[in-house]
């Protein structure tokens, strides 16, 4: 994303994300953007906002966790209390996202990491993972 190259926006997987997102919780206003990211869903009142991340499957738990923690990083206000959610609506859960002074810290090692990434003209040395076959930039590394 950095050097402008987008994953391939045919991806089964991608098709697969963007129906999930149109055809569940259908009355909420959908991906909202706020400072280049976007988020699924927001609901909020005066005292508070709940940013949800919707996915398919609680496989990439983790990593959804951490996106949601960074849009949090990004609008994160002593005004109003922001809370996040990653729900998963074949499975009927919801997760709650907390941002912690160990998620600020989290966020911001991470923030610092990539800075770091990007600083090389060469991209780091290919590792196969298991999430590799699904990505939407396998043709980048593996073609």
């Amino acid at each position: 994303m950095s050097r402008n190259i987008s994953g391939n926006q045919y991806n089964d997987f991608i098709a697969i994300g963007r129906l999930l997102s149109e055809e569940t919780y259908r009355k909420d206003k959908k991906e909202i953007l706020i400072g280049g990211n976007k988020i699924d869903i927001i609901r909020g009142d005066d005292n508070s906002l709940t940013l949800i991340e919707i996915k398919k499957s609680l496989k990439m738990v983790e990593a959804s966790e951490m996106q949601l923690l960074y849009y949090m990083y990004g609008i994160k206000d002593k005004e109003i209390e922001i809370k996040g959610e990653i729900r998963i609506p074949k499975e009927k859960k919801v997760i709650p996202v907390d941002l912690t002074k160990e998620g600020i810290k989290k966020v911001e090692e991470t923030i610092t990491s990539i800075e770091e990434l990007l600083k090389n003209e060469d991209p780091p040395r290919k590792i196969r993972l298991k999430y590799c076959k699904t990505c939407s930039y396998l043709e980048f590394c593996w073609a």
